[in-house]
């Protein structure tokens, strides 16, 4: 059975048909899974391509706890105890960072996994949460996207892009 869903966002109109790639209460965020494949990657997990993926195709969609957390003088973000490296930046305004934030009890998977390239192969819009190929992907090959586009507030590390001179790593 195939389940189709759509949505509007943005003035775009995505239509997602997957036979696997659907959201249950025990995951966090949408995952198209006949598309992408989480696998182990240098200790730690990322998103790779199940088969070729064209342009412009939609792979997964986060989800997350919408949080409001308080920006001091320095810049610094008030994270209460949580993992600001887990967050979403959705708007920073007026001293707060609104940002999308993992749900207790809530299984990390699939597109939560992807990981940071400064070439990135996907974009997300932080605005919107689609996560979507920019360029033809080959099956096997990791899908990333880069979280300095994303990220309003930075965490003061340096990337750790391979092959990227140290002068010029983004600061996450």
């Amino acid at each position: 059975m195939l389940n189709e869903v759509w949505f509007d966002l943005r003035l775009r109109r995505y239509r997602v048909v997957s036979a696997l790639g659907t959201k249950n209460g025990d995951e966090m965020s949408w995952t198209d899974l006949d598309l992408v494949e989480v696998r182990a990657v240098a200790g730690e997990s990322g998103v790779f391509a199940r088969r070729d993926i064209a342009g412009g195709t939609v792979v997964g969609v986060f989800d997350g706890a919408a949080q409001v957390f308080d920006l001091a003088a320095d810049g610094l973000v008030d994270w209460r105890g949580q993992d600001g490296s887990m967050s979403i930046h959705l708007r920073l305004t007026d001293g707060k960072l609104y940002a999308i934030m993992p749900q207790a009890g809530v299984e990390i998977s699939g597109i939560d996994f992807i990981n940071h390239s400064c070439k990135a192969n996907c974009r997300a819009d932080a605005g919107v949460l689609v996560v979507e190929t920019i360029r033809a992907i080959e099956a096997g090959e990791q899908l990333t996207i880069n979280y300095h586009d994303m990220d309003l507030i930075k965490l003061g590390r340096p990337c750790w892009c391979e092959g990227i001179d140290d002068g010029q790593r983004c600061i996450l």
